[in-house]
């Protein structure tokens, strides 16, 4: 995950070259989905060499506060991006989904030793901290609103934040009662299941969905009408 502001292109190229040929070295895998979550902006340099080295898609979790806006009016938070169109058409096109809500836990679900965070997911009736059925509407409440802002029936969330997963145990034990307990409560006919992107992917294509379509770079990349991240690199 290279930044995509300052960096020559061939630097972007070095620093995946390196990456790949490690992965093929020590798993034989060749990655097809890029995991762009926290880059300060996107250029169309990036979806450009992503598509030349064998990706299908990538995503992102910084978007301009008014583009994400405006996207989630429009559905369009997932799209194709056509990098340098007027050179390669629709040659170089990428799918390319933008995070909702960033890429940490939605709120009411920040459970981590690491800090003092959200409630676990309690499931026992006979606990005074018994909460599933107050966990299970935030979601069903949450999973409405983010379908809401996204084109087909598939939904996903990310579990985790920066620096989390210390436990992996706990997380994973949080997880797997909150999946059990939604799937078996929720009168929403919602399913969860723990997913990968690639999963995500191939549902979609299942759809036979319409795709929008995005041209231009994603800068400059502000998370308010004050809070502008341009200009940082070079007053470092």
């Amino acid at each position: 995950m290279h930044d995509e502001a300052s960096p020559h292109y061939e630097d972007m190229i070095n620093n995946m070259w390196h990456g790949h040929e490690w992965l093929k070295n020590m798993f034989n895998v060749i990655p097809k989905i890029g995991w762009h979550v926290d880059p300060f902006g996107h250029s169309t340099a990036n979806p450009r060499l992503f598509h030349d080295m064998g990706f299908e898609a990538w995503f992102f979790a910084r978007l301009d506060y008014a583009d994400s806006a405006n996207r989630k009016n429009n559905q369009e938070m997932n799209y194709l991006w056509r990098p340098m169109s007027e050179h390669f058409g629709n040659d170089k096109q990428i799918f390319t989904s933008a995070m909702r809500d960033h890429y940490c836990w939605i709120s009411g679900f920040w459970y981590d030793e690491r800090f003092d965070g959200d409630d676990p997911f309690v499931t026992d009736m006979t606990l005074d901290t018994f909460n599933a059925p107050e966990k299970v509407a935030l979601l069903v409440q949450y999973i409405t609103e983010w379908a809401e802002d996204y084109r087909g029936n598939q939904v996903y969330m990310p579990f985790g934040c920066d620096f989390t997963f210390a436990n992996a145990k706990m997380n994973f034990q949080f997880m797997d009662n909150m999946i059990d307990y939604f799937n078996e409560h929720n009168d929403a006919n919602m399913t969860m299941f723990y997913s990968t992107p690639g999963q995500y992917i191939d549902a979609l294509k299942k759809e036979n969905i319409t795709w929008p379509t995005n041209y231009d770079d994603m800068f400059p990349y502000a998370d308010n009408p004050q809070g502008y991240w341009s200009g940082y690199f070079s007053s470092r």
